[in-house]
């Protein structure tokens, strides 16, 4: 009869100790599940954000390529802006002298 005890108390033991670890497991997978959740959610908040810096790009080069297509020498003169007389030429062969232009 003491050997029947002894069993009924160990089966408690690993019942608990069962559910102790299935508490735990599922605790865990709560945890990644809410984690994935969170890094989906910002994921796609960093789609959008790169999207929108990428359309505010794309708008301020177009408004650069109108500018820049505005500018003619007649608007430059007119801003002050004079044609140099003395211009100096550098050679594209690769060579190890160093020129000095001297004026």
């Amino acid at each position: 009869m003491v050997d029947k005890v002894l069993h009924l108390n160990r089966e408690r033991e690993i019942f608990w100790g069962l559910v102790i670890v299935l508490v735990f497991f599922v605790g865990f997978y709560m945890y990644f599940v809410r984690t994935t959740i969170g890094n989906v959610v910002a994921r796609q908040n960093l789609e959008n954000e790169a999207s929108a810096l990428t359309l505010s790009i794309g708008s301020q080069e177009f408004q650069y390529i109108a500018k820049r297509n505005t500018v003619t020498l007649a608007v430059a003169h007119s801003l002050g802006f004079k044609e140099s007389q003395t211009k100096a030429y550098i050679s594209r062969n690769p060579s190890t002298e160093v020129a000095y232009l001297s004026n």
